[in-house]
């Protein structure tokens, strides 16, 4: 059987996370370092599991286009996880002028 994962937009994965998602980026750590969404924290893909995210039943899953961050959320669905794609990834985010962070806490910005 298939496994189901919910795609949002951009502006519906904000709101989960303000209401305690966990969002997981899983982009090289460069990538990630260089800009994401606050309070994300970089997993690698094949390190996705409980020992790594942990912290919320909710996880909002999330790469550069998208196209990555649905093969790992499946994983976390299957690991039991409530969790949700950012269809369009972080390109789909900034191009809404969201906001992003560097690891130096410098904010990005929009493109």
């Amino acid at each position: 059987m298939a496994t189901k994962i919910k795609s949002v937009d951009p502006r519906t994965a904000k709101i989960i996370l303000e209401s305690g998602a966990h969002m997981i980026d899983v982009r090289s750590e460069q990538e990630w370092a260089a800009a994401h969404v606050e309070g994300s924290d970089w997993v690698a893909a094949g390190d996705l599991g409980p020992h790594s995210v942990g912290r919320a039943d909710t996880v909002v899953v999330v790469c550069r286009s998208g196209s990555k961050s649905k093969r790992a959320a499946k994983k976390l669905v299957r690991e039991g996880y409530r969790v949700y794609h950012l269809a369009g990834g972080l390109v789909a985010w900034r191009s809404l002028g969201l906001p992003l962070v560097a690891s130096n806490g410098v904010r990005t910005p929009a493109l």
